[in-house]
C-alpha cells in the first residue's frame, strides 16, 4: 500500500498543487523570425525600408515576431537607368539573390528600374530557389493601380487627367507605367516617340554627357474622358543623391531639369498627379514642389505618388497572412515592445565604395533617426573569392594564384569561402570571366 501512495497518491497530489499556476500562465507560440529585405540600384529603396520599418511596432504589438529589414543598394553599379534592359535583370538578380542567400524571408524590389526586368528576375529566382519568386514584390503593379485610383478620383469631377512621372531613362525607355495604366483601363495606348536630351554630366568620372529623356502619351477612355501621360527622366539626379552633390548642385539640378517637362505641358496646364517612379526621387520632394508649385503647374489639390508607403501596404498584408497563427496570447511589455522595435530598425548593405556618403545621406533625410549599420559587399554571385576578399593583399596576390602560387593567406581564404580544393581553381581561371557561375562552381 505505502508503495501505491507513492506512486500514484504523492504524484496526483503534486500535480493538482501546481494546477492553478499552470492554467493562469499562458502558453506561448513559437516566435516567427521575419527578415525583410529591400534592393534597390542604390539609396533609394532605404526610404521603402524605413516605410516598412514604421509598421512594425504594431505588428510586434499583435504577434510573437522578431523582424528585421536590411536594404540593399547595388551602389556599385549605379544608376542602372542608363544599362540595357540584360543587363539591368542580370543585376537586379543578384541583388534579390543576395538578399536571398543572406536569409531574407521577403524581397521588395524597391527600384523601379530593376522592376522592369521582374519577369526576368523572378525566372533566376526560381532557378536558384524554386518556388521562392512569391516572396519578390515588384513596385510596378501597384504604384500603377495607385494612380490609377487618383485619376478616377480626379476625373469624377472633369473630363481631362494630367499625369506626370519622373523617372530613369530605362524606366521611360521600358513605357512600363504609360502601358500598364492602357492595360489598367483596357483601352489602347497612344504613344509619342520619346526626345533624348545631351546634357552636361555631373559625376564627370563616368563620361562628359548625360542623356535625359521626356516621352507624351495619351489614354482616350471609352466614356469620352482622356488622360494625358508626361514622362521625364532627369538623368543626372540619382548619382547626385548617390555621390555627395552638395544642396546647391542638388536645386540647380531639379530647377534645370525640371523645366523639361514644363516644356512638354500645354499652356495653363495643371497636374493632378505627379508619380515619383524612381525611389531616389523622394530626396528631392521639397525642392519638386517649390519648384512645380512656383512655376504654376501644381497646386494644393495634386497628388503626389511616393513608393515607400505603397510598398509598405504589401509589407503589412504579407506580414499579416504569414504571422495570423503567432498572435500573443498576452500583452507584450513596454520594455520588451521596445527592444524588439530597435531590432527591427532598418539596416543597409552596399555593394559600392560610398559607405560615408550613405550615412551621411541616412543623418540628413532621417535626422530623428539612429544611424544605420551599414556593411559593404559584393553582389556578384559569380565573382572569384579572390577578388571578393575585402583584403588587399589578397587583391595584390592574385597574379601569383594564377601562376599557381597558393600562399597559406590564399588558401585560408579559400577555404573560409567554402572552397575545400583551392588548386582546382587554377582550372577555372580562363572560365571565371565571363562566366554566369565560374570558379565558385569549379573550386568547391
Amino acid at each position: 500500500m505505502r508503495g501505491l501512495i507513492k506512486r500514484y497518491l504523492i504524484p496526483g497530489l503534486l500535480l493538482l498543487s501546481c494546477a492553478p499556476a499552470l492554467v493562469g500562465q499562458a502558453n506561448p507560440a513559437k516566435p516567427i523570425a521575419l527578415h525583410v529585405a529591400t534592393f534597390d540600384s542604390g539609396f533609394g529603396g532605404f526610404f521603402t525600408a524605413k516605410s516598412i520599418e514604421k509598421a512594425t511596432p504594431s505588428l510586434l504589438e499583435r504577434y510573437n515576431t522578431a523582424i528585421t529589414i536590411r536594404h540593399y543598394g547595388d551602389t556599385l553599379n549605379s544608376p542602372y537607368g542608363e544599362k540595357s534592359p540584360a543587363e539591368i535583370a542580370r543585376l537586379g538578380s543578384n541583388g534579390v539573390l543576395k538578399a536571398l542567400d543572406e536569409g531574407a524571408d521577403m524581397v521588395f524590389i524597391a527600384c523601379n528600374t530593376a522592376s522592369t526586368q521582374y519577369d526576368k528576375i523572378e525566372q533566376a529566382v526560381d532557378r536558384a530557389y524554386p518556388g521562392r519568386s512569391r516572396d519578390v514584390f515588384s513596385i510596378v503593379d501597384t504604384s500603377a493601380n495607385e494612380a490609377k485610383r487618383l485619376i478616377d478620383q480626379h476625373l469624377l469631377q472633369a473630363t481631362d487627367a494630367h499625369f506626370a512621372i519622373l523617372a530613369t531613362p530605362a524606366t521611360v525607355k521600358s513605357m512600363v507605367y504609360p502601358r500598364r495604366l492602357a492595360q489598367l483601363y483596357d483601352v489602347p495606348l497612344n504613344e509619342q516617340n520619346p526626345q533624348i536630351i545631351s546634357q552636361p554630366r555631373w559625376l564627370k568620372s563616368k563620361g562628359d554627357t548625360v542623356q535625359s529623356i521626356t516621352q507624351e502619351s495619351v489614354i482616350h477612355l471609352s466614356s469620352g474622358k482622356t488622360i494625358h501621360i508626361y514622362q521625364m527622366a532627369p538623368a543626372n539626379w540619382v548619382e547626385l543623391i548617390e555621390h555627395g552633390a552638395d544642396l546647391q548642385q542638388k536645386n540647380d539640378a531639379v530647377k534645370r531639369d525640371l523645366a523639361l517637362l514644363f516644356s512638354m505641358l500645354p499652356n495653363g496646364t495643371r497636374l493632378d498627379t505627379v508619380g515619383y517612379f524612381c525611389t531616389h526621387f523622394p530626396a528631392f520632394d521639397a525642392a519638386i514642389r517649390q519648384e512645380m508649385t512656383a512655376h504654376g503647374n501644381t497646386d494644393l489639390n495634386t497628388a503626389y505618388i511616393l513608393q515607400g508607403p505603397l510598398m509598405a501596404n504589401i509589407f503589412e498584408r504579407e506580414a499579416n497572412a504569414r504571422l495570423k497563427g503567432n498572435r500573443r496570447t498576452s500583452p507584450i511589455s513596454p520594455e520588451e515592445l521596445d527592444r524588439l522595435v530597435a531590432l527591427s530598425r532598418a539596416s543597409i548593405t552596399i555593394s559600392g565604395d560610398n559607405a560615408e556618403v550613405t550615412r551621411q545621406l541616412t543623418r540628413t533625410l532621417f535626422p530623428g533617426d539612429p544611424t544605420p549599420v551599414i556593411r559593404v559587399k559584393s553582389f556578384d554571385r559569380g565573382e572569384c573569392p579572390l577578388r571578393r576578399c575585402n583584403s588587399q593583399r589578397f587583391h595584390d596576390a592574385l597574379p601569383l594564384a594564377h601562376a599557381g602560387t597558393f600562399t597559406p593567406p590564399i588558401r585560408a581564404s579559400l577555404r573560409k569561402a567554402n572552397y575545400a580544393r583551392p588548386e582546382k581553381y587554377l582550372a577555372s581561371t580562363r572560365r571565371y570571366e565571363g562566366s554566369s557561375y565560374g570558379c565558385r562552381e569549379c573550386c568547391r
